[in-house]
């Protein structure tokens, strides 16, 4: 008899839970209705907080809830979810929200569009409810990467309409090299002005996209190898004491640069001197973090590349002129020329 009792209480369904007829539908209390943010990277880690009055189901029981995002205007036909939740709010940073509103519900980029919030709340997976939406208008943020940077600052006035640049290499990289004649602070600017983004010192080798940060800093004059990735937000500024050649081509073959002669005005450098046959190549510093080797080993003209481990060949004895021409303007690359006299 035990055994029967406990096999018939094992097969007892669990008892199902009846709802009220008048389920009570969350409220959204935050954010409020007309609220407007405008997305920029420096603040893309803020908090977009949704907080909720919570859904009145008359039972007691575990409350699903999630927040769906719409464009306004379509009655939620079209819309995402930005999270669920047991709790009474919901967070999404501003980097998160952006991305999802330009990638998924595919409004314009870094431009303005106004779109609806609602809270949702379900029970076991039915009976869902919703809130009244709010409306938010966001401002979307995406890098539109320029093909070059201005790069105005102390050395030349702070004026960005006639600073010196430095070019694209990959669609958020930049490098170039540029004289400052002081040791001094200096930004970059996404255009010739200051009403677009300008980048100043985050610290730690970071950059800033606020407007009202702290310059970048050289502490000494001279020529410098910019580097800035707008997209990592990351520079850096390291300072050329000399470029000079190498090789077995030259006088100290592969034991000691040979430097050359720095021209301001034309951001190039050259020497003349006496060549026997053998390689010759581009080096910084006179070490070998930064280095140049040709497109073509077997040009006297043409591009360099960085760290290449290629030389240009050296096959006749005499007198040239060799010029390096780092101001990437015409050709739009790092060039060389190597011309017997």
């Amino acid at each position: 008899m035990a055994l029967t009792i406990g096999m018939l209480s094992a097969c007892k369904k669990e008892a199902l839970v009846t709802v009220s007829s008048n389920i009570g539908a969350p409220v959204l209390k935050n954010p409020a209705d007309g609220t407007s943010i405008a997305v920029t990277a420096a603040d893309s880690n803020q908090m977009l907080t949704t907080k909720w009055q919570k859904a009145d189901y008359g039972v007691s029981a575990v409350i699903s809830y999630f927040v769906q995002v719409a464009p306004t205007g379509n009655n939620f036909k079209t819309k995402i979810v930005i999270g669920a939740t047991t709790a009474d709010s919901l967070q999404i940073t501003y980097g998160g929200l952006n991305n999802r509103l330009i990638n998924q519900l595919h409004l314009p980029a870094n431009s303005a569009s106004t779109i609806e919030v609602r809270t949702g709340a379900a029970i076991y997976g039915k009976d869902s409810v919703f809130s009244k939406s709010v409306k938010l208008t966001v401002t979307t943020f995406k890098v539109l990467a320029p093909d070059k940077l201005s790069v105005p600052g102390a050395y030349q006035g702070w004026n960005p309409g006639a600073a010196l640049t430095i070019p694209a290499v990959t669609t958020f990289t930049y490098e170039g090299y540029i004289y400052m004649n002081v040791g001094d602070y200096f930004k970059f600017t996404s255009a010739p002005d200051w009403d677009h983004i300008n980048y100043g010192d985050a610290g730690g080798g970071k950059l800033s996209t606020d407007g009202a940060a702290a310059g970048l800093k050289v502490d000494a004059p001279g020529v410098y190898k910019l580097n800035a990735d707008i997209q990592a937000l990351t520079y850096s500024a390291t300072l050329i004491n000399s470029i000079g050649i190498i090789g077995t081509a030259t006088p100290h073959g592969w034991d000691a640069s040979t430097a050359m002669t720095y021209d301001v005005a034309t951001n190039k450098y050259s020497i003349k001197l006496n060549l026997v046959p053998g390689a010759l190549k581009f080096r910084a510093n006179d070490a070998w973090d930064i280095n140049y080797g040709p497109a073509d080993a077997n040009s006297l003209i043409g591009k360099l590349i960085f760290n290449d481990p290629g030389a240009v060949t050296i096959n006749d004895a005499g007198n040239y002129t060799v010029t390096l021409d780092m101001s990437q303007t015409n050709p739009k690359y790092y060039a060389y020329t190597i011309v017997k006299n």
